[in-house]
């Protein structure tokens, strides 16, 4: 039954061909050895090629080790090519100040598309699960994602050029360890796999079990079918915007968009189009985000008198008449300034198109930072940190550091661009707001430990950075 539901899949979603020679990455786990032993049973019939790809994320020390030899064993005694790698995930997460589950599945895909490049693979095989797929519907609704966040790990993936397939996508746990047991397969235990700690654990081992309990006993399932659904609706919906994408572009000038068409459309349409002009622009992924496309819409609606926003990666947008222009906002020409804040008022920097503008006044900014040198970008700061203090907006000097809220110490301002993407030409332009010899916000990012509005003040120093 096993077996045959994974034929299925691979069949149903045209997941694989004759011929193909497939990177199989094998973690060591149950989910991964079973679709080692399924691709390794179709592999005669089908004239396909396998290749085994272990990575070990330096987590787990002598565990890790133990994980990537017996994978390399079971390579071996089933004669098929092994490669593995080595990378200190950790380390990587804090270089990027993300996640250790997110720099892991950056580490293992950058891994895997080197190996199946090095190989000449057709394609790389992963093994995520039904039960996978479920969590990741509920970590990504508790995200606030869309449609296409709902509709969960796809069955075709890419990482570039490179095709990712999954063809376990369809089956349970509890399905692959009846199989591995039947034929007597052994697997390794990730002891990291029921670390509270990972948020994906919590999902798994709290929050699925108490949903199915409390709200629905077959609440995978309805996460699967609601996936099931929304994947059909996303891609009808993306049909239909890539026709107004057609409608609304400029022939021969891709950097351009008829904005006044685009402002006849639903909301949701215009999302996705801005969405699919950046993405053919070749925007990164850190420029699509959800703050940044509401700001793009503000610009295609004509709304809130901006005229200009800023992307991640040192993209600005501005709107011309009727048509949003895309181009670089690099300043390599700009000298180092230090403008002191009128508050309340306006501040222009020199020889740049920024305002600043100060006021006092109750709220605080609780949207996410869009990302580092983003614009239009907002913060509130506290007024008893503040003092009536002289704030200057400068630019950032080598050595420059500042202690971000919710990070233990200090972090290099140099760091922070990195790790943004900020373009060297645009951060000698990014304006640093400073208190004395402290650092107290950079736009688009997060602002300082001890500048943030407590709940007893009423008011706060609410400030606007905007091309």
């Amino acid at each position: 039954m096993f077996l045959h539901s994974v034929i299925q899949t691979i069949r149903r979603h045209n997941l694989l061909s004759r011929r193909q020679h497939v990177l199989v990455g094998v973690s060591g786990g149950a989910d991964s050895v079973a679709l080692l032993a399924v691709l390794r049973d179709l592999a005669p019939a089908w004239k396909l090629r396998l290749t085994v790809a272990h990575l070990n994320h330096g987590i787990r020390g002598a565990a890790a080790a133990a994980d990537a030899a017996f994978v390399a064993d079971l390579a071996r005694r089933w004669k098929l090519v092994f490669t593995g790698g080595r990378i200190n995930v950790p380390v990587q997460a804090r270089r990027q100040g993300i996640s250790l589950e997110m720099a892991g599945r950056k580490a293992r895909y950058a891994f895997f598309a080197r190996a199946a490049r090095t190989h000449h693979c057709d394609a790389i095989a992963t093994a995520h699960t039904a039960d996978d797929q479920a969590e990741t519907v509920l970590l990504n609704l508790a995200r606030g994602a869309g449609a296409a966040g709902l509709a969960g790990i796809p069955y075709i993936g890419w990482h570039g050029a490179l095709k990712v397939v999954r063809p376990l996508r369809d089956v349970e746990r509890k399905s692959i360890e009846r199989f591995l047991a039947r034929r007597r397969l052994a697997w390794r235990e990730d002891a990291t796999n029921a670390d509270p700690a990972f948020l994906r654990n919590r999902v798994r081992h709290e929050v699925l079990p108490f949903l199915e309990e409390r709200l629905n006993p077959e609440i995978r399932r309805a996460l699967l079918r609601v996936s099931d659904i929304l994947a059909g609706e996303n891609e009808w919906l993306e049909f239909l915007a890539d026709e107004i994408f057609k409608r609304c572009r400029v022939p021969g000038r891709g950097k351009l968009l008829n904005a006044r068409p685009l402002a006849g459309f639903p909301l949701a349409a215009r999302r996705r189009v801005l969405r699919r002009w950046l993405e053919a622009c070749k925007l990164g992924a850190e420029a699509l985000g959800f703050d940044s496309i509401a700001r793009l819409d503000n610009l295609v609606s004509d709304r809130r008198g901006g005229r200009a926003v800023t992307l991640s990666g040192g993209w600005l947008v501005r709107r011309t008449g009727g048509v949003l222009t895309l181009s670089r906002r690099n300043n390599p020409s700009v000298r180092a300034f230090a403008v002191r804040l009128v508050v309340p008022g306006q501040t222009l920097l020199p020889g740049q198109d920024i305002r600043i503008t100060a006021s006092i006044g109750p709220g605080i900014v609780r949207e996410r930072p869009a990302s580092v040198g983003a614009l239009p970008a907002r913060a509130s700061l506290s007024l008893r940190a503040w003092r009536k203090r002289r704030l200057l907006a400068r630019s950032w000097k080598p050595g420059d550091r500042m202690r971000p809220l919710g990070m233990q110490g200090t972090k290099k301002l140099q760091d922070i661009f990195s790790d943004g993407k900020v373009p060297p030409g645009l951060r000698h332009g990014l304006p640093v707001i400073a208190c004395g010899s402290e650092i107290v916000w950079i736009p688009g990012y997060r602002i300082a430990q001890g500048w943030e509005v407590r709940a007893d003040e009423s008011s706060a120093l609410q400030l606007t950075v905007a091309p």
